[in-house]
């Protein structure tokens, strides 16, 4: 039985464009062959790799990690990188919201209508403080449209699959927030809270305690086994399509070079 209420449907097939970016593969041991564990640890153990790569990708370690240097033009253009990922969130967050009447009235609302996750609205508001308007859906590069596409399909197709992507956005948005939030806030000198909306969504004080929330509503859904393996392999494409974007944001950007970073996390 499908957390939706009606029978379960087969997993949707990636669009063409999509697997040839992504390519996503079962892992060589795979966490759910070790038995029923909550969802919430397979996601955990089966995303791990990849949500570090993610973070450890050059554009968000440039951005939010490394040292910029050039004075008030270096600050210009850290604040131009920092928008255009403002922009590619904006288009993410715009197409999960749509998608959320797929799941009104069923048992998949106690995860994806958490207020927490519906951060349009956070981001409009940053945009607007750094460039007196959000502009969002012309600027949007092709992998992000590729990702936005993605949640359009799942949600029409297989909306349990939306479990997953509210995952990788909590671990790469919410859960890391506040710490980027800190290093933007000194980069540009900005008063508390101004430009940071996005990141500062959850108190840092009820960080720990949403994440306890969070991962027993996910530890809650009455999916099946099939259902389970399928939510864990769409976070793995999750974690590659927000890996993408980011490679995308980077290519060619001024101020960003390879070379040793910090600790993200």
């Amino acid at each position: 039985m499908s957390a939706t209420g009606t029978l379960r449907l087969p997993r949707t097939d990636v669009s063409a464009r999509v697997k040839r970016l992504v390519a996503p593969e079962r892992p060589a041991s795979s966490p759910l062959s070790a038995g029923p564990s909550p969802l919430s640890v397979l996601l955990a153990e089966g995303t791990a790799k990849l949500a570090e790569q993610a973070e450890r990708s050059l554009f968000i370690q440039s951005l939010y990690f490394d040292a910029w240097e050039g004075g008030l033009y270096g600050q210009y253009v850290r604040a131009q990188h920092y928008v255009s990922h403002l922009r590619q969130l904006h288009a993410l967050y715009t197409a999960f919201e749509s998608a959320l009447p797929h799941v009104m009235g069923t048992p998949l609302t106690t995860v994806l209508l958490l207020p927490e996750l519906r951060l349009a609205s956070a981001l409009e508001a940053d945009l607007t403080y750094f460039c007196g308007d959000s502009r969002p859906d012309t600027l949007a590069c092709l992998e992000t449209r590729l990702h936005a596409e993605r949640l359009r399909e799942v949600a029409e197709e297989a909306p349990h699959l939306l479990v997953a992507h509210a995952y990788a956005r909590c671990v790469l948005d919410v859960f890391a927030g506040h710490r980027r939030a800190q290093r933007i806030a000194a980069a540009f000198e900005l008063a508390e809270g101004q430009g940071t909306t996005f990141y500062g969504t959850v108190p840092e004080a009820e960080l720990a305690a949403f994440r306890v929330r969070f991962h027993s509503r996910i530890d809650g859904l009455e999916l099946d086994e099939d259902e389970a393996r399928e939510v864990v392999q769409e976070a793995r494409m999750a974690f590659r399509l927000h890996a993408l974007v980011c490679d995308e944001l980077a290519r060619g950007a001024t101020g960003m070079a390879a070379g040793p970073h910090a600790d993200a996390r």
